[in-house]
């Protein structure tokens, strides 16, 4: 059981050092919109995208609530991080990247 965990962590940590190499969010080069309310907006669309995906996966309402608060109390890099293995989870279906990418959301929402 032990050396199924290493594994699985190593995985784990290997796949997300990859997601920050190549997401622009890990480089902070998201470029803010000049508008205020247009930000907001984006930043809101961003999170509505994040929940119909954790709805889809989840469906208990009271975990999709507290994944909304959070979600808007995050970074502007750790969002954007989010919304991408969201939007990948969406296009993709059923792989097992789907499932790792889940995992990867349910991370950074929970350790935010």
């Amino acid at each position: 059981m032990t050396r199924f965990t290493s594994k699985g962590m190593i995985l784990f940590f290997s796949f997300l050092s990859i997601l920050m190499i190549w997401s622009p969010a890990a480089w902070g080069e998201i470029k803010r919109s000049k508008s205020g309310d247009e930000y907001a907006r984006h930043r809101e669309t961003d999170v509505t995208k994040i929940l119909s995906v954790l709805e889809k996966k989840i469906g208990d309402q009271k975990s999709l609530e507290r994944a909304k608060e959070k979600l808007f109390a995050l970074k502007d890099s750790e969002l954007f991080l989010i919304a991408s293995l969201s939007e990948q989870i969406a296009r993709e279906g059923n792989k097992p990247a789907v499932d790792i990418a889940f995992l990867l959301i349910t991370a950074l929402i929970i350790l935010s």
